[in-house]
């Protein structure tokens, strides 16, 4: 287990159901197997294969797995057969293939593809912090992170979470981070990536890697009007993360300090280390996420 990404939502109120209340909840929710006509199936499954548990809870967090089962039907494949199908009656029936009929023909197809085509799962991980009231879903991008919590509330019946609201826009914070390294939240430093856009220009977009956030040709794009909308950062000693400007983090990594209590961890036993993980990154992200937000003064939106 390792969150490699964070898509953030938070609530107000306290979480109502244990541990043991959502492994049954999410064993009544399975993510079942595709049917030879079942384009697509979502649900929950034991985040370690071989185990029965649908849920681990350790320091007032709850780790969980969603999964997305789906049948891979390529477009151009679909498409091929239904000009073939189209060519074949201009040719043998000397007419014209109207849209709706054309709509039914890629039905058809569909349909008779579906049960020989190949089955891809996804599965994407969740951590939910009880004792801040946040879940977190570990997502590239809102739309999926969006499907994963909807699932979850689908199956839970209620779950007041919403994206996080920042008293100020994150860009212009950014911003004033990279002019004044002194205004940064407490814990964090400047790390050696940022990505800035043109307020005026929507176009105007320019990316840095691998350098010192400090330098001049950084700051002079600031005094030109562009702002920071995506900047590297580092937490303590622990984590290396991106942050956007709509507060969601990419690109989390372990740094010396936390990557040697992994590397400790103890293999032998798969619930042992998935707990152990669990403790270790999810108080580490609770520590940095509150110290952020806390910034940005956080509520649902």
């Amino acid at each position: 287990m390792w969150i490699k990404n964070l898509i953030v939502y938070v609530g107000e109120e306290a979480f109502p159901f244990s541990v043991a209340d959502l492994d049954q909840i999410l064993d009544q929710n399975r993510c079942k197997p595709c049917d030879s006509q079942t384009l697509r199936t979502e649900g929950f499954v034991p985040p370690l294969k071989g185990q029965d548990p649908m849920a681990y809870a350790v320091d007032d967090f709850i780790y969980c797995t969603y999964q997305e089962t789906s049948r891979l039907l390529p477009g151009p494949v679909i498409k091929e057969l239904l000009d073939e199908k189209v060519e074949h009656i201009r040719e043998e029936e000397g007419r014209r293939v109207g849209r709706k009929e054309k709509a039914e023909l890629k039905e058809q197809i569909t349909f008779e593809l579906m049960p020989r085509a190949f089955t891809r799962s996804r599965r994407i991980s969740l951590l939910i912090d009880k004792a801040r009231n946040r879940v977190m879903v570990d997502a590239s991008s809102a739309t999926r992170a969006e499907e994963v919590v909807a699932c979850l509330r689908k199956a839970i019946g209620s779950l007041p979470v919403a994206y996080p609201a920042p008293n100020t826009a994150p860009y212009t914070s950014y911003s004033n981070w990279l002019r004044d390294t002194k205004l940064l939240p407490e814990g964090f430093t400047l790390g050696d990536r940022c990505e800035l856009k043109g307020t005026k220009d929507e176009g105007a977009a320019v990316k840095f890697t691998a350098v010192d956030l400090g330098q001049e040709e950084i700051l002079a794009h600031l005094d030109t009007g562009m702002v920071a909308t995506r900047l590297n950062l580092a937490w303590q000693d622990a984590l290396e993360l991106d942050v956007n400007d709509k507060l969601e983090i990419k690109r989390i990594k372990a740094l010396d300090m936390l990557q040697e209590n992994i590397d400790a961890l103890d293999a032998d036993d798969a619930v042992d280390e998935l707990q152990a993980r669990i403790s270790l990154q999810g108080t580490v992200l609770r520590e940095a996420l509150d110290s952020l937000f806390g910034y940005f003064e956080v509520n649902p939106a």
